[in-house]
């Protein structure tokens, strides 16, 4: 009985597309609403209206949020091997810089944070790296390279952090896949 009507479900549906919706953002939110599914337009906390058949509405959080950066694993400039995990504290001040740009915003925040802690350790020695870590200017440093790479994104870096830096060894695995037989 419910595939019987399941055509009026749909005409209802395609109906509905041409009543404006409308959308409560409030003071954590922004969304970027795409007219015609190509201009995108930027949209503050508020009520804002759309046409479901002309323009589609992504909204997104820019109130300050903290994402963890994974541990990665690196090598210094006097090849001591070591690994690092951090937290990013971030808020976005531009969001038609940021989602129209990227396919995952969150994501790229994330990957560009780690590349700044990258660059940054594994450009020093491990005597420098402790040594600006125990003085607290390791912190700035990251913090100052997050920013420069975020900020063609509209993301401003509130604090970027190391949760572990910690010498380890690394080992790498291989395994042949070679069935030669004698």
């Amino acid at each position: 009985m419910e595939n019987a009507f399941a055509w009026l479900r749909d005409i209802a549906e395609w109906l509905g597309r041409f009543v404006p919706r409308w959308v409560i953002l409030d003071t954590t939110e922004g969304a970027i609403k795409y007219k015609g599914g190509r201009t995108p337009v930027v949209c503050g906390p508020g009520v804002h209206f759309y046409w479901p058949a002309r323009s589609t509405f992504v909204p997104y959080p820019i109130a300050r949020q903290t994402d963890r950066l994974e541990t990665q694993t690196m090598e210094t400039a006097d090849g001591i091997t070591f690994m690092a995990s951090g937290t990013l504290t971030h808020e976005i001040e531009d969001l038609g810089l940021l989602v129209p740009r990227t396919h995952s915003p969150s994501t790229t925040i994330v990957d560009l944070a780690m590349a700044a802690v990258h660059d940054i350790c594994s450009d020093e020695t491990w005597a420098y790296l402790n040594d600006r870590k125990e003085r607290r200017k390791l912190k700035t440093q990251l913090k100052n390279a997050a920013q420069e790479q975020l900020k063609d994104y509209g993301v401003k870096v509130h604090k970027l952090q190391l949760n572990s830096l910690v010498r380890c060894r690394a080992y790498k695995i291989s395994q042949s896949t070679s069935t030669e037989e004698n």
